[in-house]
């Protein structure tokens, strides 16, 4: 019978408290990532208005590109020309 008493004992004492202390722990983690979920979501709601603009930017690189292209295609034509005079 004294068995059981010391068993009780180390069920209240050292078992539940620490069960206690890790469902504290995991509660709070749980809300921590809550909050950082909602500032997640609030970010990708800003982030996504800003998206309306990327076609329109997109349209202006390709432009910039070829005439980038252009300009390098002239430059590598002329160089061309200058080392075959060399």
């Amino acid at each position: 019978m004294k068995i059981w008493w010391v068993g009780n004992l180390l069920l209240f004492l050292v078992v539940i408290p620490a069960v206690l202390v890790l469902l504290n722990r995991t509660v709070t983690a749980i809300l921590d990532i809550q909050v950082h979920a909602r500032n997640i979501l609030g970010n990708v709601v800003t982030l996504t208005g800003k998206l309306d603009e990327v076609p329109e930017l997109l349209a202006e690189t390709d432009e910039v590109v070829k005439q980038v292209a252009a300009g390098a295609l002239r430059y590598a034509t002329g160089a061309d020309k200058v080392a075959e005079l060399h």
